[in-house]
């Protein structure tokens, strides 16, 4: 598959999915194993990624579908809950996070980048 063309305010963000995505892969290859010691490092850097995308996504919500933004918002409030209250040896728990991230980050890449993409060089 051809790599996608990114604006520059978005690709780092593109590489921070990429890294939990093959968390994710991970995770659901074995999810009766405790990930704690590989999961803990990576919440507050989800915390930040979610807050970065927040203010990046803020001001050009007004243009964008906003069923794209609802699913943001409602992604954003159950994996914080759950990086809030872990359960590193819930087999149910580990599938459930890594599902939600991975569909999450699959949705910002095919939908809410590409929708965002046409504003970010215009005006606020």
């Amino acid at each position: 598959m051809k790599p996608l063309k990114r604006h520059p305010a978005l690709i780092e963000l593109s590489r921070d999915h990429h890294r939990s995505l093959s968390l994710c892969v991970r995770l659901l290859r074995t999810p009766a194993e405790s990930h704690r010691a590989e999961l803990e490092p990576h919440f507050p850097e989800l915390l930040e990624h979610f807050l970065e995308e927040e203010t990046l996504f803020a001001p050009y919500w007004p243009r964008i579908d906003n069923a794209l933004r609802e699913r943001f918002e409602t992604d954003h409030a159950k994996l914080r809950t759950m990086i809030a209250a872990p359960e590193h040896t819930s087999e149910t728990w580990n599938k459930d996070f890594a599902t939600t991230l991975r569909d999450h980050a699959r949705f910002e890449e095919r939908e809410l980048f590409p929708a965002v993409e046409a504003y970010l060089d215009t005006p606020k």
